[in-house]
């Protein structure tokens, strides 16, 4: 027997008859015409009608959803790829679910739960203060491949709810450090919540939303602060075919939102080759400059090393220092800072 144990929009949370918890996120299609936005004072104290409202009008708006847009598509089309990529550590599994609830038939994605703890949830621990957060090599690299593999998805909704933590510490029995100021390790990163994805945004629509902090264009990338290029995923990227990328989609989306992604990764892969040009030009004038494009976890290594001096010299100055971020690098991103 399932059992409800939760309810968030649009998830449901259940056991089923193992006893094992999941998450059920309901089917939704997206209306010839969007609805009228709701008047938001809190997110917190919206209506289950509002919050659908809103979320419909997001998804049509700047998700690039086109009526008929079914949003289990967008998740199972996120993990297909990301399993395809070799990057499904990454990325919540999810799979197609149904069944009658109290009568009602529902139907949607199943997922397990998400471990971790959410960004945004790092701000509610009054007792972290006195803690700092170190980002591991490991998942400074998935962060990176995340990045990466968010714009090809045009993902524009990874902000602090949707990105989880794994470290090496249990936030339910956290105190206080006795003595000093104590380290708490991220070991991985793990990405949840893809309802956004996969829209008709081309390579220069999605440039526009850059501005907004929904996304990294990839022209930026490499030439800003905090942001890598992963040469080992680029380079998986590169190697797969047009028709094998169909193959990934097929049945999960239009032609539309297919030529909308060929037509990212064509801009994608311009902006990265040039600027692997342009480092090559600069490393045969002599010029000293730290290189971008990482593989190895040396590379890593030296690439937090650069971002933590960068870090110290800005000091607080995080509008300088975090210009055309993604939501989710906020201070504590890759930064050795007390929380």
């Amino acid at each position: 027997m399932r059992t409800l144990i939760g309810r968030r929009y649009p998830r449901l949370f259940f056991t089923d008859e193992e006893g094992e918890p999941f998450y059920f996120k309901e089917e939704a299609v997206m209306p010839e015409v969007p609805p009228p936005y709701p008047k938001i004072v809190t997110v917190q104290g919206m209506a289950l009608q509002d919050h659908k409202f809103s979320f419909v009008n997001n998804a049509m708006d700047a998700g690039g959803l086109a009526p008929g847009t079914r949003v289990s598509d967008r998740n199972i089309a996120t993990w297909e790829l990301s399993k395809f990529l070799g990057m499904s550590d990454i990325i919540i599994p999810v799979e197609r679910g149904s069944f009658t609830y109290e009568g009602e038939n529902l139907e949607g994605i199943k997922m397990p739960p998400a471990v971790g703890v959410r960004l945004e949830d790092l701000r509610r621990f009054d007792p972290v203060s006195g803690y700092s957060m170190r980002y591991t090599v490991p998942a400074v690299r998935q962060l990176t491949v995340l990045l990466m593999f968010d714009y090809l998805c045009a993902q524009l909704d990874r902000h602090k709810f949707n990105i989880k933590l794994i470290c090496d510490m249990d936030f339910d029995d956290i105190t206080p450090p006795a003595e000093g100021a104590d380290t708490i390790n991220v070991l991985s990163v793990l990405a949840i919540d893809h309802d956004l994805s996969f829209g008709v945004n081309d390579y220069e629509t999605l440039k526009k939303h850059v501005s907004l902090g929904l996304c990294v264009c990839p022209e930026l990338m490499g030439k800003i602060q905090y942001t890598a290029i992963d040469e080992p995923f680029y380079d998986r990227v590169c190697a797969v075919s047009n028709s094998e990328y169909e193959k990934v989609f097929d049945g999960l989306l239009t032609a539309d939102e297919l030529a909308a992604f060929f037509d990212r990764l064509k801009g994608f892969k311009a902006a990265i080759d040039a600027e692997r040009e342009n480092e090559a030009v600069r490393r045969d004038r002599g010029e000293n400059f730290f290189s971008r494009f990482v593989s190895t976890d040396e590379d890593y290594a030296a690439y937090l090393s650069q971002m933590e001096a960068a870090a110290a010299s800005h000091g607080d100055n995080w509008d300088l220092r975090f210009s055309h971020r993604p939501t989710y690098l906020e201070r504590f991103i890759l930064t050795h800072r007390k929380l």
